[in-house]
């Protein structure tokens, strides 16, 4: 609590700030607006790497991967390893899907042109925890355990080369020998999930499939590549990394499979830091001038208030009463304007699609967002926050020293 002394001087304080009622709006404003600026920048840098983040790892990449040693150097899929080896290793609390792959590079050749094909072969029950692929059928359906011959495709695939469900498609690659080989299957479902390139590109097929047409038998076991996995984000990785190095497999993030877009978020971290710099620049120079020019014309005051015995002391006191008071109101008005535009934008999003006449772009197969939904997070208001408050007090400090400094120049 404060004493007489000190609430008479709070309260002076609050009378000089009504009283230089232009100037103290103007101070309060700047401040609220720098802090908005601020947050809202970072926010949504952040909202936009958070979405390509996503639209990464959903690309049957997952946050990460844990591969066989050989197909993890060579991307030779003849060693695949059993899966009921590791199932300890991915019974862990942070991680949240996984799905074990065999890949296989193929290619089609029809009428309508040629493609290559990435042909996944998956385990149907244990991706779905993995990908939400099979919501995103949009007609026919999706794998299930026991299916012979069947396929899932894309629906831009299905598009260029005229496919339907239940149309047959011919399959080109070479086997575990090497040998060149042709496979007939048959389309079951076709769906829409991850932009063109994906759908183009990507085929999916039940592991017993796979095994068939790659080995020539059935390994009576479910076998992987690779183990995409998906979890909170990448903090996990020091805790995966040592599971996984004590069972001589490979540990690969998204960025190490994604290098592209990695680089793209990378880049996007560099702009919030720029943003930040001209930021902090125009909000120094924004708070410290108007706050000098405040306290330059108490001068005459302060002298007289001198005279009548005020030591430099209550004027400090008064600064300091100054600035808490500034800061609560600045607050006030930050967290109003930071709740209503960035809580609607939010939910509603930041529509860029008129920048490009509503094509969706794609950069390394990954469909760039044209709605972007900032990503506000306490640690960035906090931050933001302390540097404010730093400026808005060494602004204070400073120009009640100099003032103060005047004060004892002799006349």
């Amino acid at each position: 609590m404060l004493n007489n002394e000190n609430s008479y001087l709070f309260k002076f304080a609050w009378k000089s700030i009504r009283r230089n009622a232009g100037r103290s709006l103007f101070i309060g404003f700047s401040v609220s607006l720098a802090v908005f600026i601020a947050v809202w920048v970072v926010a949504f840098f952040d909202g936009l790497n958070y979405q390509i983040e996503k639209a990464v790892v959903n690309t049957n990449i997952g946050y990460f991967q844990i591969q066989e040693p050989v197909f993890s150097k060579s991307t030779d899929s003849t060693s695949p390893l059993p899966l009921s080896k590791y199932t300890q290793l991915l019974d862990q609390p942070f991680i949240k899907g996984y799905s074990p792959e065999l890949v296989l590079d193929g290619n089609i050749s029809t009428p309508e042109g040629a493609a290559g094909l990435a042909v996944i072969g998956i385990d149907p029950k244990t991706h779905k925890s993995f990908l939400p692929l099979f919501r995103k059928i949009k007609s026919g359906d999706f794998l299930e355990d026991q299916d012979q011959d069947a396929i899932v495709i894309g629906q831009e695939l299905a598009k260029v080369f005229k496919f339907s469900v239940n149309d047959q498609l011919v399959l080109n690659y070479q086997d575990v020998k090497g040998e060149l080989r042709s496979e007939i299957l048959k389309i079951k479902g076709i769906y829409h999930f991850n932009g063109k390139a994906f759908e183009k590109r990507f085929v999916y097929t039940s592991q017993k499939t796979w095994q068939r047409i790659f080995f020539n038998q059935e390994m009576k076991e479910i076998l992987f590549n690779r183990i995409p996995i998906m979890t909170s984000d990448l903090s996990a990785h020091e805790n995966l990394k040592g599971l996984v190095s004590k069972q001589g497999l490979e540990l690969k993030t998204w960025k190490n499979l994604n290098p592209e877009m990695a680089v793209v978020l990378e880049f996007h971290d560099g702009m919030i830091n720029f943003f930040f710099i001209i930021i902090g620049i125009t909000i120094v120079m924004t708070i410290l001038t108007p706050v000098q020019m405040l306290w330059q014309e108490r001068l005459k005051e302060i002298k007289m208030l001198n005279i009548l015995g005020v030591s430099s002391e209550k004027f400090w006191k008064i600064g300091i009463f100054e600035v808490i008071q500034m800061i609560i109101c600045s607050s006030i008005a930050s967290s109003l304007f930071l709740i209503i535009i960035i809580g609607i934008q939010s939910k509603t999003g930041i529509d860029f699609r008129f920048l490009n006449d509503g094509v969706t772009l794609e950069r390394a197969g990954i469909k760039l967002p044209n709605i972007i939904y900032p990503h506000l997070t306490l640690q960035q208001l906090i931050v933001t926050f302390i540097f404010v408050l730093i400026v808005l007090g060494i602004s204070y400090i400073w120009s009640i020293h100099r003032t103060l400094k005047k004060l004892e120049a002799p006349v």
